[in-house]
């Protein structure tokens, strides 16, 4: 299906309501008992839509989201950069009335198709259809209360860049087994006859409270279903009689840029140095049956660090310390896709992105970053002795507010196996200052020093968390989830796969030196598959580099998880330090268990 035409006002009028509903009254349900009606009003202030909706991509010029967004919420703004909706955020439409459930998950009730390939998905296999506990956000009662909204969750992922058409059909009924019917202006764009035509006969007396311009915004919405829309349904066996609400939606691009990077990646210097410690002089708990060397690798680097300059769109202020707080991966324009935009306009008919999308999907590199690398090896004590090929490896990745010495408990158990371990920080992680492993130390020979990954930001004080300095270094990943700047977050996680990438494609060259800074015999086995161990947030991480990189090995995923944004807010650590984010960043819009809460995170 190709991309849906949409007025700039009824776009506003969509992005009004998307994720915020406004108050029906009182009366929300009690207003027609006896009925059950879809909600469906694209012209109106308070427009009620369901969402998500392609109508929210008019007026783009490089095929990204262009969500009306005149108090510049970050969110929104993060939202504009994406090429398409979710493929795993809830989608949702509403009506007057008390839905049966059992109805709206009963086959026919509810038709979602793929456009690309055509077929339904299959109720209680791809969705599930739940009522909704948000609290509306005008009058503090709960949602449900007020209207009935119909909460579509996926139980798998939706494909991605990929059109999805949903339709709600008559076969939908009340508690009290009443078919439900289309809202008055829905029945309007059913119908044949232009706006002009319905006002004139009087046949819609719905029409009679629009203005001029509304019944013009309104004929535009029309026409798209005539001509788009309701022929894709009539095709799929939905005939338009029997239609309450239907509506389009495009899912962005997902995984394009990670498998590109995996497909171009080259090894990078690596370079690691015997300390004289084992294990146990670590850790005294564990045996001394592996040797720990430490060393540096240098990465690409696609963030910005606090040495960055100014760009446009980043926020970036010329060597400010919260620069890595507020840069994303930028698209190079160069790189353009022979392809097409989700919602099928050519690549090369549209202007770059400022971020990296189906269409232009490789990042800028912004510098070249040494970063701290932590490696055990085993010793004579472990009862192995390195292969003529080299020593096989286990890469570690730790979880968030972690840092690569977690890696240690595991690196005896994995030496009597006879494997070398090696371990990297993720984005805006490492060790504090002062650890005996840390970068920095005498260890490290000032031409192979690295920088640690937390750049040493002082912005918050460690005890309370507040904003500000507190004269010392702030914790390992504290800053890895950024509500002020959701592309932050999002790429702190796409720069740590990929790390992973880089660092796999560089283990065979790695120079290992013992304690003298010469070669000392050890070396990686580059002619075997790499195997992987993932915890909690880095097995997540892990998890999206093996698929982006399908030529990887073996890889045990620790505590992983997926639908991060609803995982972090299930979380009992997490949760309230991202409700309250949320809450601080949207001007106190965003409040938890509201609306825009619950039905808009992805």
């Amino acid at each position: 299906m190709r991309q849906l035409k949409w007025t700039p006002a009824v776009v506003l009028a969509l992005m009004l309501s998307a994720c915020d509903k406004a108050d029906n009254g009182d009366g929300g349900l009690a207003q027609s008992p006896d009925r059950l009606i879809s909600l469906f009003d694209p012209v109106a202030a308070s427009a009620v839509i369901p969402f998500p909706n392609d109508g929210l991509f008019t007026g783009t010029t490089d095929g990204t989201l262009n969500i009306p967004n005149p108090a510049n919420a970050p969110f929104v703004t993060a939202a504009n950069r994406l090429d398409g909706f979710s493929t795993v955020a809830s989608a949702f439409t509403d009506l007057i009335g008390r839905v049966d459930l059992g109805s709206a998950n009963a086959p026919g009730s509810i038709v979602i198709i793929n456009t690309r390939t055509f077929s339904a998905l299959t109720p209680g296999v791809d969705y599930r259809v739940q009522r909704s506990t948000a609290i509306d956000p005008l009058t503090g009662r709960p949602l449900d209360a007020l209207r009935s909204r119909l909460l579509i969750e996926w139980l798998k992922p939706l494909a991605p860049a990929t059109t999805y058409l949903v339709a709600v059909t008559r076969a939908l009924v009340s508690e009290e087994g009443v078919h439900a019917e289309p809202a008055d202006l829905f029945r309007v764009v059913l119908s044949s006859r232009t706006v002009d035509e319905q006002f004139a006969s009087g046949t819609e007396p719905a029409l009679t409270t629009l203005s001029p311009a509304q019944r013009a915004a309104l004929e535009n919405v029309r026409q798209l279903y005539q001509n788009r829309i309701l022929p894709a349904l009539a095709a799929a066996g939905i005939a338009r009689e029997n239609l309450v609400i239907a509506w389009p939606f495009t899912t962005q691009s997902v995984g394009v840029t990670l498998s590109r990077l995996a497909a171009t990646v080259t090894p990078q210097p690596m370079t690691l140095v015997a300390t004289g410690l084992t294990t146990q002089d670590v850790i005294p708990a564990l045996p001394p049956v592996a040797d720990v060397y430490i060393g540096s690798l240098t990465l690409p680097y696609y963030l910005a660090d606090a040495a960055a300059t100014s760009e446009d769109g980043d926020f970036l202020i010329n060597g400010a310390p919260d620069n890595p707080l507020n840069s994303f991966w930028r698209a190079d324009p160069a790189v353009v896709s022979s392809g097409n935009t989700p919602t099928g306009i050519p690549c090369g008919a549209i202007a770059p992105s400022e971020s990296t999308t189906g269409c232009f999907p490789q990042p800028r590199a912004r510098a070249s970053q040494r970063v701290p690398v932590l490696v055990t090896i085993p010793n004579a004590n472990s009862g192995r002795t390195m292969p003529a090929s080299g020593w096989p490896v286990v890469v570690f990745q730790h979880g968030i507010t972690g840092n690569r010495s977690q890696m240690l408990p595991i690196a005896p158990a994995l030496a009597a196996a006879g494997f070398a371990v090696v371990a990297i920080d993720l984005p805006l992680h490492g060790l504090p200052p002062g650890h005996a492993l840390r970068a920095g130390t005498d260890a490290f020979p000032p031409s192979l020093r690295p920088t640690e990954r937390t750049f040493d930001l002082d912005l918050v004080n460690n005890t309370t968390g507040a904003p500000g300095a507190d004269g010392t270094a702030d914790a390992s990943g504290t800053h890895f989830i950024n509500l002020s700047s959701l592309l932050t977050s999002r790429d702190n996680l796409r720069q740590a796969e990929a790390d992973l990438m880089t660092l796999s494609a560089s283990l065979a060259g790695a120079v290992i030196l013992g304690g003298d800074f010469m070669p000392n015999g050890n070396r990686f086995d580059g002619n075997v598959p790499t195997r992987y161990v993932g915890h909690s947030l880095g097995a997540i991480v892990t998890a999206s580099f093996l698929g982006a990189d399908p030529g990887t090995g073996a890889a045990v995923l620790a505590m992983p998880g997926g639908g991060l944004a609803k995982l972090l807010d299930a979380s009992a650590s997490f949760g309230p330090r991202i409700a309250a984010g949320l809450l601080a960043a949207s001007g106190g819009s965003i409040r938890e268990g509201n609306d825009t809460y619950v039905s808009c995170p992805g």
